[in-house]
């Protein structure tokens, strides 16, 4: 009876480092750091250096939700987003000038800006994280317009 009081024991510890450490997992994922559609977007843009990252979505789009599970939580998408642009999702459920801007764009819309708001490159649908981490990549060596053409 000691011996499987013992093992049960042991089990439970075993159990819970486990749990610890998948919990501790979970909360140290990346995730990108959206910013709010404004058109105040820009001038913060400036002030740090970045160029303006656009995810246009809408609730009924497949393709979105796809992107969301898979190019999105992707670790080094999600870091070179960070690093190198200010990121905002633009919803057809939202209101303000970006969203007007890009009402009628299809969706899933992938769009980069220069600071002054002129579009760089601009994509429609899905991108898997591999593409849109070259993608980014291309607009930051480059911001171009021209050059993305």
């Amino acid at each position: 009876m000691k011996q499987y009081l013992l093992l049960f024991f042991i089990a439970c510890m075993i159990l819970s480092s486990v749990t610890s450490t998948l919990s501790a997992a979970s909360i140290t994922t990346p995730e990108i750091a959206w910013q709010p559609s404004t058109s105040a977007i820009y001038e913060q843009a400036k002030q740090q250096n970045k160029l303006v990252f656009l995810d246009l979505t809408a609730e009924w789009c497949q393709f979105c939700k796809k992107m969301d599970e898979t190019t999105y939580r992707d670790a080094e998408v999600v870091a070179y987003i960070n690093e190198h642009f200010l990121a905002v999702r633009v919803s057809d459920e939202g209101a303000g000038d970006l969203i007007e801007h890009y009402r009628r764009h299809a969706r899933p819309g992938t769009v980069m800006l220069n600071a002054d708001g002129i579009e760089i490159l601009h994509k429609r649908g899905y991108l898997n994280p591999q593409l849109m981490l070259w993608m980014m990549m291309a607009v930051v060596q480059n911001p171009s317009p021209e050059a993305h053409k």
